[in-house]
């Protein structure tokens, strides 16, 4: 007879756990746990659940200092339970890339898998994705061959650090950018290569985060005095999402003086793209290397969102250039499909 698998559910509001609000009629967290594990399918008496209500949160108001609350429940459920065998967080599908990634970060090493997961319509509509994600979260924790965070959702699974939000009204709501998902939901769990598999390492939790980065995407017509001002307000640290390959206007309104001012403030200055596949690659076009010139970080092909939570997360543990520059250049979880070094200029 096979051993009851464990897992630990961790509910932190979001669609999934949504209900009605009476007087509103629009829908607000609101279920427990409990409540969310009733709308499952019986017969799943080969896993235990424990249940952990954190909180009940819109996902579109999570904070940076939500995801510490979140990676130390896990690191207080780890060591309560060490025989779990994983960790399922219900969150909403908003800013959970942002989440996740954020605990990929921060919980580096854990040995069991990490599965966010939610749903497009709540729970507690019986046509909802939310039981359904839940059971397809539940095996993956329990069962699959994986020790890393992921996102599962409509029976796929996601690298959250390579993952992005692309849809609002369907079901298919995540897609992984280069390369494919590390696996899918099938009859049997379907984990492709590459992806890291459970171990007997010793955990490394660390939170600290530095909230003041600033996010900001070029448009035709942005004025570089934004920048300055971005630095005034108290930011360390900008992710630009540049067009294509991380290009920025260097003729009219051009950004990279602004860019080399708010560097030589002490702010950090990294690029992405805003095209949701390829890379920034600063070195190809002459608008692009004027950023390099004066000292600004390429993304290499991090999501936006990957590039904004690492900020804050190196900006968190160092502020010395040359060693933001190292963290960055770092291929921590997988947030980098490749790594190049010609996004430094000597």
């Amino acid at each position: 007879m096979s051993k009851q698998k464990t897992v630990c559910i961790i509910a932190t509001g979001g669609t999934i756990g949504s209900v009605t609000d009476e007087s509103t009629k629009a829908f607000r967290p609101g279920l427990s746990v409990q409540e969310l594990v009733s709308t499952l399918p019986k017969g799943m008496s080969t896993v235990k659940v424990i249940e952990r209500d954190l909180m009940q949160t819109d996902s579109a108001n999570m904070q940076p200092r939500h995801w510490q609350v979140i990676a130390s429940e896990i690191k207080k459920v780890s060591e309560e339970l060490p025989d779990l065998d994983g960790i399922v967080v219900t969150h909403g599908t908003d800013t959970m890339v942002y989440s996740a990634s954020a605990i990929s970060f921060m919980i580096q090493d854990f040995g069991i898998p990490i599965v966010f997961t939610g749903s497009q319509i709540p729970a507690s509509i019986p046509w909802s994705d939310g039981p359904r994600n839940l059971i397809d979260a539940i095996r993956v924790a329990s069962s699959s061959d994986l020790a890393e965070t992921c996102i599962v959702f409509n029976g796929e699974i996601h690298r959250p650090t390579r993952a992005k939000k692309t849809r609002v009204n369907t079901y298919d709501a995540f897609d992984s950018m280069d390369p494919r998902p590390l696996g899918i939901m099938a009859r049997d769990i379907i984990l492709y290569e590459g992806h890291q598999k459970r171990h007997n390492l010793v955990p490394r939790f660390d939170t600290k985060l530095d909230d003041r980065v600033f996010l900001l995407k070029v448009f035709p017509g942005i004025p570089p005095s934004i920048l300055n001002r971005i630095a005034d307000l108290g930011y360390h640290g900008i992710v630009i999402e540049g067009y294509g390959e991380g290009t920025i206007p260097s003729d009219e309104n051009a950004l990279a003086a602004g860019i080399g001012q708010v560097i030589a403030r002490g702010c950090f200055v990294v690029i992405s793209s805003q095209c949701t596949y390829g890379d920034a690659d600063l070195s190809v076009y002459e608008v692009g290397r004027t950023a390099l010139e004066v000292g600004a970080m390429g993304a290499s092909d991090m999501t936006s969102e990957a590039a904004f939570v690492k900020l804050a997360w190196v900006l968190g543990h160092s502020r010395n250039p040359p060693t933001v520059r190292k963290m960055m250049n770092t291929n921590y979880v997988g947030e980098m499909s490749y790594h190049l070094d010609k996004y430094s200029i000597s």
